[in-house]
């Protein structure tokens, strides 16, 4: 299975909606589109806004390493999993340090694919799950 290329083309529509008109892949924000390893970094994010975002990391991770990745979330952060969709999710949010809003994670596994999103203050009803859609079909 090849990992996707376009940012755009892993939301459905009612979830491109929610995120407005906020810029995708802001040169401010470093290093987003496909990497060198063949992996998608995609920041939805105002460059004018101290908070505000939301980026996933989509990238290549074995069964192994990606539970031991999950297993430790869950250890020492307290991240919560279940495992919806054929796959394993693991979520959890927190109070933003600075400002009065949510922070959170939330990674998904399967087939050896890891999407991986961090956000403060803005978490789109649907997203993980549209993104899983788009790249596994269910």
């Amino acid at each position: 299975m090849a990992l996707p290329t376009d940012c755009k083309a892993l939301l459905s529509a009612p979830v491109q909606a929610q995120l407005g008109d906020l810029p995708l892949n802001s040169p401010a924000y470093g290093p987003s589109g496909v990497q060198g390893d063949g992996s998608l970094i995609c920041i939805w994010a105002d460059p004018r806004s101290d908070t505000t975002n939301i980026s996933t990391t989509i990238s290549r991770k074995a069964r192994g390493e990606a539970l031991d990745l999950l297993n430790g979330l869950v250890k020492t952060q307290g991240f919560s999993c279940y495992t919806p969709d054929k796959g394993t999710r693991c979520e959890k949010e927190w109070p933003d340090a600075q400002y009065p809003v949510t922070d959170g994670r939330t990674l998904f596994w399967r087939d050896d694919v890891l999407i991986d999103t961090r956000y403060s203050n803005l978490a789109p009803t649907g997203f993980t799950s549209s993104i899983i859609a788009s790249i596994f079909g269910s």
